[in-house]
C-alpha cells in the first residue's frame, strides 16, 4: 500500500506488524515539513479517530492512505472562520432563549442552553490551544485585533460561572438577563474582533 504525505510517496506492505512503524514514519514527515496532522483518507474513506484500529481491520485490502496535514497557519486560521461563523449564527439563537426564559423555558430551551455552554468552552479550548502556539503572535494577521478578542473570550470564563449560580437558583429572569444583556455583547465584540483577522488572514 501506498501512503501519501503531501508530495511523498511511502510503500508498505498489507502486514499488521509494521502499523507502528508506518505511523512513525507519518510523524516524522510532518514534523519534517512543520505541519499539524488533520486525518487520514484510506481510499477514499474519510478517518478522523481510531486509526490504528482501522488500518488493523482493513489492513489486507487498503491501497491507499493519504494524510492530511495543514500548516500551523491554515490551522489558526480554520480554528479563526469557524469561532467567527459559530458566534455569528449563535446570536440569534441567543435572543430567543432569553426570550424563552422571561417565559417559560422549555426542555428544548433547556437543551439549547447546554448546547450553548458547549460552544462556549470550544471557543474557550480554541483560544487556548492557538494561545501555546509559540509562533502565534506572528501569525494572527491583525495582533491588535487579536488581544481584543482574547479580553473578549476571557470575559466568559466570568459569566460561566455566574451563569451557573443562576441555574442552580432557578432564577430564570436573571438567566434571561444575562443571555441578553451579558452573552450577547461578548458574542457581538467576538464576530466583530474576528472579522478584521479573517478578511486580513494570512495565506
Amino acid at each position: 500500500m501506498n501512503i501519501r504525505v503531501k508530495d511523498k510517496v511511502l510503500e508498505f506492505k498489507n502486514d499488521p506488524e509494521i502499523i507502528e512503524q508506518l505511523f512513525d514514519n507519518i510523524n516524522e514527515l510532518i514534523q519534517e515539513d512543520d505541519l499539524l496532522f488533520s486525518h487520514l483518507i484510506i481510499d477514499g474513506e474519510e478517518i478522523y479517530d481510531n486509526f490504528d484500529r482501522y488500518i488493523m481491520e482493513n489492513i489486507v485490502s487498503i491501497k491507499t492512505i493519504d494524510v492530511v496535514a495543514i500548516s500551523i497557519v491554515e490551522m489558526v486560521n480554520e480554528s479563526i472562520e469557524s469561532t467567527e461563523q459559530y458566534a455569528k449564527n449563535a446570536i440569534p439563537i441567543i435572543h430567543k432563549l432569553s426570550e424563552e426564559f422571561y417565559q417559560r423555558p422549555s426542555e428544548n430551551t433547556w437543551s439549547q442552553l447546554t448546547d450553548l455552554f458547549e460552544g462556549i468552552q470550544w471557543i474557550i479550548q480554541s483560544l487556548t490551544h492557538i494561545s501555546s502556539i509559540e509562533s502565534s503572535s506572528d501569525i494572527v494577521s491583525d495582533y491588535g485585533a487579536w488581544n481584543e478578542y482574547v479580553q473578549e473570550v476571557s470575559k466568559l470564563n466570568n459569566i460561566v460561572v455566574e451563569l451557573e449560580n443562576a441555574i442552580l437558583n432557578n432564577d430564570n429572569i436573571l438567566i434571561g438577563d444575562m443571555l441578553m444583556y451579558e452573552i450577547t455583547p461578548v458574542f457581538e465584540a467576538i464576530v466583530e474582533k474576528l472579522s478584521f483577522l479573517t478578511s486580513e488572514a494570512v495565506e
